[in-house]
């Protein structure tokens, strides 16, 4: 159903945050590539192995520390992706989206 559809997975760091491991497989299981971007608030609720197990794919949780195949990384992962999911949204993250805020 999702066959080779890219999507860039944006986790935040709600309580909500253990349930996109969920959805991240199940979107793997449909048939999707999913990469996923981690907020360090995310990765002290819930561990970045647990996105690997379910996504096959490395998990990103520093700007600076991206595999050396995507040059510019930010810009390489948002160019590779057909969508950018962001979950959970907490009124942190879509207040720091709406106002172009990017710590």
């Amino acid at each position: 159903m999702l066959d080779n559809l890219n999507i860039l997975l944006g986790v935040s760091g709600g309580i909500a945050a253990y349930k996109v491991v969920d959805l991240a497989g199940k979107l793997t299981a449909a048939g999707a590539k999913v990469n996923t971007v981690m907020t360090e608030n995310a990765c002290r609720l819930i561990g970045p192995k647990s996105f690997e197990a379910v996504t096959c794919s490395a998990v990103f949780t520093s700007l600076w520390s991206m595999p050396e195949e995507y040059k510019i990384g930010h810009i390489a992962l948002v160019d590779w992706a057909d969508i950018v999911v962001v979950a959970p949204a907490t009124a942190n993250i879509i207040g720091k989206i709406a106002n172009g805020i990017c710590d």
